[in-house]
């Protein structure tokens, strides 16, 4: 757990299949509410589909870009040069995972739906208290400390979301996915790394621990 840290530069040598097998029976084991098991994991290599995706981002950053230029072209070119980094995270790793997973409905949902209640309470309980990410959270995590009990290295991305639509349109297309009710919850970049990579300052204990006795 002390080992890993979020890589963003990585060696041009592959991963072997095996190894991302053992990484993906790690992300099996995972706890997941109800035991869903509520992910799904798209392992590329293929370096024409890591660019595909990685043009699919940039060009929503584009169309993005654009549309604030409109108010503001400080603010649209200011958000042209940040996005650059949300491709550059993994346009030079050897594997891209992309993470999907499927709508989760609490307990009490229906429930709550069946007595009429706010919808304000529906929406809080899917959205903010929903388990269905904590639970692809665990299975993501054990992946990425698997990867790295094995040598490599991980940078578990999430600012591409905003460009998730293309992507699992892509990954459809051309990744022969067809689990209807799927989407995209993040990437992962894997690979060897390249150089030391240094984790920023963590809380301290005493920020982050209550104890009741």
């Amino acid at each position: 757990m002390h080992k890993r840290q979020s890589v963003r530069k990585f060696k041009a040598d592959d991963v072997p299949n095996a190894d991302i097998s053992e990484m993906i029976e790690a992300a099996r084991v995972a706890p997941s509410g109800k035991n869903l098991q509520n992910w799904h994991f798209i392992v590329i290599k293929n370096r024409e589909l890591i660019d595909k995706a990685a043009e699919a981002v940039r060009s929503k950053n584009e169309e993005i870009s654009k549309r604030m230029d409109v108010a503001d072209k400080t603010k649209g070119d200011r958000f042209r040069k940040f996005a650059k980094n949300f491709t550059l995270f993994f346009t030079g790793a050897p594997v891209l995972i992309v993470v999907m997973t499927e709508t989760y409905i609490p307990s009490g949902y229906a429930e709550y739906e069946f007595i009429g209640a706010d919808p304000q309470i529906l929406d809080d309980l899917m959205r903010y208290r929903n388990p269905g990410m904590q639970s692809l959270g665990a299975a993501v995590e054990h992946l990425y400390l698997r990867a790295v009990d094995l040598g490599y290295g991980c940078c578990w991305l999430t600012s591409a979301n905003y460009a998730a639509a293309a992507i699992e349109e892509l990954v459809r297309a051309e990744a022969g996915f067809d689990k209807e009710g799927y989407y995209m919850a993040a990437l992962i970049a894997l690979g060897v790394p390249d150089g030391a990579s240094k984790s920023p300052g963590r809380k301290t204990p005493e920020e982050i621990y209550t104890l009741v006795e």
